[in-house]
């Protein structure tokens, strides 16, 4: 194995060196030789042989495959456009395929990029995209999704176990919280809010689920 220079945790600096070797070069790094640099501040991490750095803080940018929440702004014969937030706009498409029928200009739906260039962000109607009739819309800094998802999903699963709600995750930041309570749904908001501040820090899991457990006795699952 060749050798990494950075720790999970750890808040690496441009021009850092993160690993040297056999490794390929991801987001938010850049590569001399067989070296490979941070280029930019935030966590780096290692998966399936790439070197990448996740931004503490900046703007979402739209790739091919992220699945986003947005909000029907317009509906045309040809097109729907959906607005992603931080000044972004898809489309999407109407074919024969698509049944429209029920969307309505505010409705907030889910689904996946499948463009994303010089013509647009244009999303996939064949492929996860649904409406998302009920719930509590919550946005949160972009960058800090990963975290809200957790390693294998281990976060986002604690939330749905310990709240039993239903939670959609945006790329874009937008997440939609669908709960058999508002208490529940406000639970979940909270425990986000919290990952979303101190997403750096050591221990964030236990205390997750240490105000997760707090909130049952109080309320109630």
């Amino acid at each position: 194995m060749c050798p990494l220079f950075f720790n999970e945790k750890e808040i690496v600096l441009p021009g850092q060196l993160l690993a040297e070797g056999k490794f390929m070069n991801g987001e938010g790094t850049y590569m001399i030789g067989d070296k490979i640099y941070s280029s930019q501040i935030g966590f780096a991490k290692y998966k399936e042989g790439e070197i990448s750095v996740i931004p503490l803080k900046g703007p979402y940018i739209p790739k091919k495959d992220d699945i986003v929440i947005g909000i029907i702004i317009d509906i045309k014969p040809n097109a729907i456009d959906i607005d992603l937030g931080s000044g972004f706009r898809a489309v999407l498409k109407v074919s024969k395929n698509l049944e429209i029928r029920n969307l309505n200009i505010g409705d907030v739906i889910i689904g996946k990029i499948m463009y994303s260039g010089l013509k647009g962000i244009i999303l996939n109607h064949e492929e996860g995209f649904k409406k998302i009739d009920k719930g509590l819309i919550i946005k949160i800094t972009p960058t800090k999704i990963p975290r809200i998802i957790g390693r294998k999903g281990s976060m986002i699963n604690l939330l749905k176990k310990e709240t039993e709600c239903e939670i959609f995750i945006g790329r874009n930041g937008l997440i939609v919280i669908n709960g058999p309570s508002p208490n529940n749904e406000f639970a979940v908001a909270s425990a986000i809010r919290m990952i979303e501040k101190e997403a750096h820090t050591t221990g964030l899991t236990d205390r997750i689920s240490n105000l997760l457990k707090k909130w049952s006795e109080k309320y109630g699952k």
